[in-house]
């Protein structure tokens, strides 16, 4: 089974699939074993834990001997990722969770597991993670974000649109971007692309749709891109 919350600047995915391949993406993780311990690789580093928080970019692959955990996927340039970075990572690539932390948890999963909005809300406080905002003061940067939350695809001329929005060059955008955010413009549109797809697919529970709504060329893209992002194909996460 699997379950899926987007919100503003974060996913929470409850799943049961199993053994994901290595995949990196541009999105800090909160990893959360229901049942039992996590089996965690994190770049050339392999370890068991209940919990572990882990840096955006880096490959890794994560998964529980039953299959169930929970997975926060937060963007990137929003306060919350800028949280877990400071209270948790300090510059490294991962984190186990506190016994404390992982027992909070585990207690306020069994009391929300019904209701994944509250659960979300209530496992980020745990964290010590509020709803977040855009890590930009540039408001041509602000422009950018604020424009892509509201479409619903990432359509061929995405850039010209975006130039645009910024009233800057291509160049000048990616530039200011970078330095913003630090992350390519390119990278971040290609996971906006991907959250898109999920988003039509939720609504219209049909992959070519979904696909095509969001800005792929074809489902088969979507589904490949799926999974070099995540590890596991759209059609294998559909199935679980």
């Amino acid at each position: 089974m699997t379950d899926i919350l987007f919100e503003y600047d974060h996913i929470l995915i409850r799943s049961e699939y199993r053994t994901p391949d290595i995949h990196k993406h541009l999105a800090a993780h909160i990893v959360f074993g229901i049942k039992d311990e996590l089996t965690c690789i994190v770049g050339a580093d392999t370890f068991k834990c209940r919990g572990v928080f882990i840096t955006s970019d880096r490959e890794h692959t994560i998964y529980a001997e039953t299959g169930d955990m929970l997975l926060f996927l937060l963007d990137t340039t929003s306060d919350m990722a800028r949280i877990v970075d400071e209270n948790y990572l300090h510059g490294n690539d991962y984190a186990m969770m506190e016994k404390a932390t992982v027992d909070n948890m585990a207690d306020i999963w069994k009391k929300c597991s019904d209701d994944l909005k509250e659960a979300d809300q209530r496992l980020l406080e745990v964290c010590g993670i509020h709803m977040g905002v855009k890590l930009t003061t540039d408001e041509r940067v602000q422009s950018v974000l604020t424009y892509l939350e509201s479409s619903d695809s990432i359509p061929t001329d995405i850039m010209e649109r975006l130039c645009r929005e910024a009233s800057l060059s291509e160049s000048r955008l990616s530039h200011l971007f970078k330095a913003q955010m630090g992350i390519a413009l390119g990278r971040y549109l290609a996971l906006e692309k991907m959250k898109k797809g999920y988003l039509h697919y939720c609504n219209t529970r049909n992959i070519t749709e979904a696909a095509l709504n969001a800005g792929f060329d074809s489902p088969s893209h979507f589904a490949a891109t799926c999974k070099r992002m995540f590890g596991i194909s759209f059609s294998e996460f559909v199935k679980s």
